[in-house]
C-alpha cells in the first residue's frame, strides 16, 4: 500500500509538470485487506463514468487496475476549485458513493480540501470523529461497504434489465410481435403497455440481485425458492400496469434467473449461465412432473401435449440460444449495424431453432414449422433484404395470429447478455 501511494504521488507529479493544470485521481474506501474485487471495481467504473459525465472532455485520462485498488487519473481543462466543487457533489451524490475518494490537485502541486466532513459508511457521523475514537471495527465497516457495493450491483444489473426489455420490444420489424410499427398479432397490447410493464418489473429484479447476492453460498434448491416469491410478486406487479394482461411472465423467469447467475458470478466468479442453469434445474423435475399430471399456464400445456420445455429447459441448459442470439447481435454491431437493426436481425436466427412454445400456443406444431421454415428463408437472402422480407413476413404472422414471444424473451436475454459483457470478472 506504501508503494501504492508512492506510485501516485509520482504519477500526479508527473501529470502536473507536464498539463500545468489540476489532477483528479478517483480511489475507492475500500477497509480490508483485499482492496479490489469485480464488485468493488464494477462501482469504481461507476465513479469514472460520473466524473466524465460532469466534466468538460478530458486532457488525459488513465486507469489502473491493481491488487492494492483501482485508481483512475485525469486532467481537465478547469480550475482546481471548480472541480473540486464538482467532485465533492459526485461524492455525496448517493450512499454508494461514499466509497468513492475523488482528490484534487492543483497545479500548485497543493491537494484540494473538502468544505464539509464525509460522513461515515456505518453510523453517518463525521468520519474522522468514528476514525478517531475507533467507534466501529474492521468487521463491521467491511459489512457495510459490501451492503453498499451489493446494493449499488443490484441497482446497475435491473437497469441492465430494464433496457434490455426496452430495446428489445422497440427493435423494429418484428413478426408477429409489437414493436415500434404495430401491435403484431396482439389485440391486448402496444409498446406503451410493454413499457409500463418493464418499468414495474424493474424494482423487483433489483430484489432478485439483492436476493442472490445475500444467498450467494447458499444451495441452489433455497435460492430458487426465494426468487419464486420474488417472481410472484413481479407477476402482479406486471399485471397491475397491464390492467391484467401477460406482457412479460415468461421474461420474469429467464431474466430473473439470469440476473441472479450474474449477481452471483459478481459475488464469488463463475459464469453466469452455469449459475443459472443450477438454479433452474434445482426444481426442473418437479415442474416438469406438475405440468404432466396438472397443466395450468399455456406453456405448461404445450409441455403436455408436445414435450417442449419452453423456457425452463432454455435456463435448465444454460440458456444457449440466447447466447448464440448475443454472439449474432455483437457480430452485428461491430460491423457497424444500428442497435435496432442488429436485434431485429437476430430475431430469424433465434426462430430459426428455438421450439417456441408461444408458436405452438398460438398455431399448434404446424405454426411453429411455418415460422421456422419462414424464418430460414429470410437467412438465405441478401443481408441488405433481411429487413424487408421481415417487414414482409409481420403481415403474414398478423394474418395466421402468431406472435414468436418466446424468441422475443431469447432476444431480450441476448441483450442482457452483452451488456454482461462489461462486468468486471
Amino acid at each position: 500500500m506504501l508503494l501504492a501511494r508512492e506510485r501516485r504521488a509520482e504519477k500526479q507529479r508527473e501529470l502536473i509538470e507536464g498539463y500545468g493544470r489540476p489532477v483528479v485521481c478517483l480511489t475507492m474506501n475500500i477497509a480490508g485487506e483485499v482492496k479490489r474485487t469485480p464488485l468493488t471495481e464494477l462501482l469504481f467504473l461507476e465513479g469514472v463514468r460520473r466524473i466524465e459525465d460532469a466534466m468538460p472532455p478530458a486532457l488525459f485520462r488513465e486507469l489502473w487496475q491493481e491488487k492494492t485498488g483501482s485508481e483512475a487519473f485525469f486532467v481537465f481543462d478547469l480550475p482546481a476549485e471548480e472541480a473540486k466543487r464538482i467532485t465533492v457533489a459526485i461524492e455525496e451524490s448517493d450512499t454508494a458513493a461514499r466509497l468513492f475518494d475523488i482528490d484534487v490537485i492543483g497545479a500548485d502541486s497543493e491537494k484540494l480540501s473538502r468544505p464539509s466532513m464525509r460522513s461515515c459508511i456505518v453510523c453517518g457521523g463525521p468520519v474522522t470523529a468514528c476514525a478517531r475514537s475507533r467507534a466501529h471495527g474492521l468487521q463491521e465497516i467491511t459489512a457495510c461497504t459490501e451492503t453498499l457495493l451489493e446494493d449499488y450491483a443490484a441497482k446497475h444489473l435491473a437497469a441492465m434489465a430494464y433496457r434490455a426489455l426496452i430495446t428489445e420490444v422497440e427493435a423494429t420489424p418484428k413478426p408477429g410481435l409489437v414493436d415500434r410499427n404495430n401491435n403484431g398479432a396482439h389485440r391486448d397490447m402496444d409498446l406503451p403497455m410493454f413499457e409500463r410493464s418493464a418499468a414495474a418489473l424493474r424494482p423487483h429484479f433489483e430484489n432478485m440481485a439483492k436476493t442472490a447476492f445475500s444467498m450467494a453460498e447458499e444451495a441452489p434448491g433455497a435460492l430458487m425458492a426465494a426468487l419464486r416469491k420474488e417472481g410472484i410478486l413481479a407477476e402482479k406487479s406486471m399485471y397491475a400496469a397491464t390492467d391484467n394482461v401477460n406482457t412479460h411472465k415468461g421474461a420474469i423467469y429467464s431474466m430473473g434467473l439470469l440476473l441472479a447467475g450474474q449477481a452471483i458470478a459478481l459475488k464469488k466468479g463463475g459464469n453466469a449461465c452455469d449459475h443459472a442453469a443450477a438454479l433452474a434445474n434445482s426444481d426442473l423435475a418437479a415442474a416438469l412432473e406438475k405440468a404432466e399430471r396438472a397443466p395450468e399456464t399455456n406453456g405448461e400445456h404445450v409441455y403436455n401435449r408436445c414435450r417442449i420445455t419452453g423456457a425452463r429447459g432454455e435456463a435448465a441448459l444454460g440458456f444457449p440460444t440466447a447466447a448464440k442470439a448475443e454472439a449474432v447481435y455483437a457480430d452485428y454491431l461491430h460491423r457497424g449495424l444500428a442497435a435496432n437493426d442488429a436485434l431485429a436481425l437476430t430475431l430469424p436466427h433465434v426462430m430459426a431453432d428455438l421450439p417456441d412454445t408461444n408458436l405452438v400456443h398460438r398455431g399448434g406444431e404446424e405454426g411453429l414449422q411455418y415460422a421456422r421454415q419462414s424464418a430460414k428463408h429470410i437467412l438465405m437472402l441478401a443481408e441488405n433484404r433481411r429487413l424487408d422480407a421481415l417487414r414482409d413476413l409481420d403481415g403474414e404472422f398478423i394474418l395466421r395470429n402468431l406472435s414468436p414471444g418466446g424468441s422475443a424473451d431469447m432476444l431480450a436475454l441476448a441483450v442482457l447478455l452483452h451488456g454482461g459483457r462489461e462486468l468486471p470478472q
